[in-house]
């Protein structure tokens, strides 16, 4: 936990393709604990599908990706933005044939995929604002104020840029953490067919508080 704590305080950096195989394995093993990716990938989805889940992540976000080291340089917390300043990423060919072979396999992937995007884009109304795509934490280091530290270091960076911070969960507990904390209202809401109920927050640039 003190290296948790630690780790926070120091701050997050964007990662290089020497951290990519790290943020992989924070990324496997973090989906599998997530409701939103357990719904989304399926009940019976073997852990080479949440490992290629992750790897889509990667390649689509990985300019907006941050991570949190420990005192021995290990990826210890990771947070993907997507910022409207940045580009976004993009998959090679090896991967998309994977992402064909995953499609086709994973029984009602394309349809709750689909709904997935539609209901984030429908709950989603400012296109100017950071978005916070996801954010985890090794299990190790919970607790500790790893993940806060993350979030605070975004809500400044919207602070700085006098732009708004949208980010979502899945986790009603977390939900109210970004409103008690954050002062970052619930802005949109949606339930997915069969599985979890997730809470868009909007966290206001200074200019436009009141």
């Amino acid at each position: 936990m003190t290296q948790g704590i630690q780790a926070a305080r120091n701050g997050s950096r964007p990662l290089t393709e020497s951290d990519r195989e790290s943020a992989l394995d924070l990324l496997e093993n973090g989906l599998r604990e997530t409701p939103m990716y357990q719904w989304l990938l399926g009940d019976d989805a073997p852990t080479e599908a949440y490992r290629w889940y992750g790897e889509v992540l990667v390649a689509e976000n990985f300019h907006g990706l941050r991570g949190v080291f420990d005192g021995t340089g290990t990826l210890i917390a990771l947070i993907a933005l997507s910022y409207p300043t940045r580009p976004a990423g993009g998959v090679d060919d090896e991967l998309m044939a994977r992402i064909r072979h995953f499609v086709g396999a994973l029984d009602g992937f394309a349809d709750r995929f689909t709904e997935l995007r539609r209901t984030q884009k429908d709950a989603v109304t400012d296109g100017r604002a950071i978005e916070i795509l996801f954010a985890l934490v090794h299990p190790g280091h919970r607790r500790g104020g790893t993940l806060a530290g993350l979030l605070d270091e975004v809500i400044e960076m919207g602070r700085r840029d006098d732009l708004p911070v949208v980010a979502g969960t899945a986790d009603a507990t977390m939900s109210e953490v970004y409103v008690r904390r954050w002062d970052a209202p619930v802005r949109g809401e949606f339930t997915l067919t069969g599985g979890p109920t997730g809470w868009i927050h909007r966290i206001d640039p200074p200019g436009e508080r009141r």
